[in-house]
């Protein structure tokens, strides 16, 4: 026969085995939860790179469409009056032509004071 003290020792033995049972389940499914959450977060992130680099590749499409046809438009006139085509270079060229001249400017006006210092 088993006496009262042992009987209480297994009562709460089972009492923390039951305990431990429920917190491993708790736990369970907290770390299912926040398995589904990243899944869900990763699924996200994915679709918005998709979505993005979508955009980026029919941008870069029509920037190369607009850069064919501007080059077209461009042999175009120069086909159809050679002189006018040449009367009229790029911008991009003056622009840095006008850069150009201004920096060399910057660098003689430095000059030039320590000349008059020396």
């Amino acid at each position: 026969m088993k006496t009262l003290a042992e009987m209480e020792q297994k009562a709460a033995a089972l009492k923390v085995k039951e305990e431990r049972a429920v917190e491993a389940a708790e736990a369970m499914r907290q770390y299912e939860a926040e398995k589904a959450n990243v899944i869900d977060n990763v699924a996200r992130l994915r679709a918005l790179r998709l979505e993005r680099e979508a955009q980026q590749q029919q941008q870069a499409a029509t920037n190369k469409a607009v850069l064919k046809a501007t080059l077209l438009a461009k042999k175009a006139a120069a086909q159809k009056s050679p002189a006018t085509a040449k009367a009229e270079p790029d911008r991009q060229p003056e622009q840095i032509k006008q850069m150009a001249p201004a920096k060399k400017a910057t660098t003689a006006k430095k000059a030039a004071p320590a000349k008059k210092a020396s």
